[in-house]
């Protein structure tokens, strides 16, 4: 080979060289900074969602006297927001996390005000068992997904849910106890579908609608959701269902319940119920935890106040928080 055909192949040399390094230092940079990527905005939509709804009805604890100073977040509770980092931190590889708030946002995910019943067309509606039952069944029914409580803490990731079945967890907390087989009815707190339109929960949504829209002879506040539930199950069992009770942790080794006081009090370092390898995430009971009171001090304490005392619930934040998925 002449001098300058050798010097042509160095130089062609060192160009694929520099294009290649180009290439992959780009993506470097792309990855350390997300917003030079011009498809941001699609990232992990095509993974499987984790719903979570926030009742914006009640009151917003930063217009109350005393705690007005305390957060300006959006999820006024502070211990919620330790629930949702738990959440994420958890199931972010395989899930996307989205946050209803309120009925503005339930509206907005539904096509508009016009497709909530009547009595839930207002952004500070009332939001009680019948109305979530709709809310929840009419989410699911249009696109699919986990819906979960948000006062859940979730201690190790959901992962990779049935594509052709559906899915609910936990136990009926009104029972005393519950065995190896769970409860009749399982708890609603967390529930899994894969696809939209799943029939089973578009003739629930329908029900629910109009239980919610009649609002006559108590239909509402009966707790019909339980009732549904085994009508429902029965009729759709063709389609894939599945119970799963022992990946909710609200049950001792005993089968009793674990009560909001085990969950609230000092441990000394052992917590008052046992965890089994199983169990996935704990819920709150949010209802029981807003009505009663006496328990009026934990929901004015701070992020940091929680992760700073010896309840048990610090611990299986800190459990969760510090581990990894």
């Amino acid at each position: 080979m002449s001098p300058f055909q050798i010097l042509l192949c160095i130089l062609v040399l060192l160009l694929a060289v520099a294009v290649s390094y180009a290439m992959f230092h780009s993506k470097g940079l792309i990855n350390a900074n997300p917003f030079m990527d011009k498809n941001l905005l699609k990232r992990g939509l095509d993974k499987p969602v984790i719903w979570l709804y926030y009742d914006t009805s009640d009151v917003n604890s930063r217009m109350w006297g005393d705690f007005g100073a305390r957060s300006s977040r959006v999820l006024n509770l502070p211990f919620l927001n330790l629930c949702y980092q738990t959440i994420v931190h958890q199931n972010k590889d395989i899930y996307r996390v989205e946050v209803i708030g309120g009925l503005a946002g339930a509206a907005e995910l539904l096509g508009g005000w016009d497709q909530l019943p009547p009595g839930l067309r207002d952004p500070i509606s009332p939001v009680n068992e019948a109305e979530h039952d709709y809310l929840r069944a009419a989410i699911l029914a249009k696109y699919g997904g986990l819906w979960l409580d948000p006062h859940s803490i979730c201690l190790k990731p959901f992962g990779p849910l049935p594509k052709e079945k559906t899915v609910f967890f936990g136990t009926d907390l009104d029972e005393t106890y519950a065995g190896e087989a769970g409860t009749t009815v399982p708890g609603l707190r967390a529930l899994w579908t894969p696809k939209p339109d799943h029939p089973m929960f578009k003739e629930w949504s329908a029900v629910c609608y109009q239980r919610v829209a009649e609002k006559r002879g108590g239909q509402q506040i009966r707790g019909d959701a339980k009732w549904d539930f085994v009508r429902f199950s029965s009729d759709y069992v063709h389609t894939g269902l599945i119970v799963d009770p022992a990946a909710e942790g609200m049950r001792k080794k005993n089968g009793k319940r674990i009560e909001l006081e085990d969950l609230l009090s000092n441990t000394d370092g052992n917590l008052p119920f046992d965890l089994c390898s199983y169990t996935t995430y704990i819920p709150l009971p949010g209802k029981e935890l807003r009505d009663r009171t006496m328990f009026g001090w934990f929901l004015r304490m701070s992020e940091e106040q929680i992760m700073a005392s010896d309840l048990a619930v610090k611990h299986l934040l800190k459990k969760s928080l510090n581990s990894h998925p």
